[in-house]
């Protein structure tokens, strides 16, 4: 017989549990069998192949074009925003009179869906009528084809990350700035180190934990980031701009390649968990040797 405990725990928690099973287990499961199958658009398909579909996946030179130009757009974007998000917590840290008007402006971007902002950003950086190459006109510099170029459309891509997501780098810096202990600034004062000093070895060491965390999760976001590049440059031009996410929502939708997509989205799965694991491994074993 069943103990009325018991019957409250899974009155409880049983919604939270079918919910996580029907949209979280499920189509993961699901997935990962699709992967292992030819299903696509043809009437005949869907048979199992076994590891076909993550062999092909090693052999395709779109593949590893989109891993290449993940890895740059995750790398570039990501130093970017924490170089800019701990200079501006810096920044607003000393107090300024009405900054708090500014660092209110500063998470503005945040809130805004990533696909609003690809749209945003390619009406601004239009050729013809956009408002950056006006002013670059107004100037007297040549204009810029920003999403056309190859050169420039991954460049582009990554200002557009950075301008929308270093306003997150900068909150998480700056709430950790609040909570660094007076007193250990005062006795440093007291002992007469400089400015630079002082950030080098006290601010920057106590600051670690929360830039380590800030960059991780960007990392991570950036990595999966699918709806940027949908809305600002569609994986163009000539493929530049085609990350991992891109590539597999346009084989798996555009081209109909069910089980060959899902088996890209799973090896995206297993290299972001070996890559997470591995980081977060290191910051810990440094906390450590900190502490």
């Amino acid at each position: 017989m069943v103990s009325r405990n018991t019957r409250d725990v899974l009155l409880l928690l049983g919604p939270c549990l079918i919910y996580l099973f029907a949209f979280s287990v499920f189509p993961l499961l699901y997935s990962l069998r699709l992967s292992f199958t030819d299903l696509g658009i043809a009437k005949d398909s869907g048979h199992w192949v076994g590891f076909d579909n993550y062999v092909a996946v090693f052999n395709d030179p779109f593949f590893w074009n989109a891993a290449r130009t993940t890895a740059v757009m995750v790398g570039s974007a990501v130093v970017l925003q924490v170089v800019l998000g701990v200079g501006l917590a810096l920044f607003f840290n000393q107090r300024l009179r009405g900054s708090w008007l500014v660092r209110g402006a500063l998470i503005l971007p945040m809130l805004l869906t990533p696909i609003v902002v690809g749209v945003m950003w390619r009406a601004m950086l239009n050729p013809d009528w956009g408002i950056v190459n006006w002013a670059i006109g107004r100037l007297g510099l040549p204009p810029i084809n920003w999403l056309g170029s190859t050169d420039w459309a991954i460049r582009t891509l990554v200002i557009a990350d950075t301008w929308q997501w270093t306003p997150f780098v900068f909150l998480v810096v700056y709430a950790r700035l609040q909570a660094l202990p007076e007193h250990v600034f005062e006795a440093v004062q007291v002992d007469g180190a400089g400015r630079w000093a002082t950030f080098r070895y006290i601010t920057l060491p106590l600051l670690a934990p929360a830039i380590a965390f800030a960059a991780i999760f960007r990392a991570i976001d950036a990595f999966r980031s699918f709806d940027l590049v949908y809305g600002l440059t569609y994986g163009g031009p000539a493929r530049t701009t085609t990350t991992l996410s891109f590539l597999t929502y346009q084989t798996g939708f555009d081209f109909q390649q069910y089980g060959y997509s899902a088996a890209i989205a799973y090896v995206m799965v297993v290299v972001l968990i070996v890559l997470s694991t591995v980081t977060l491994r290191f910051v810990r074993l440094r906390g450590q040797e900190g502490a």
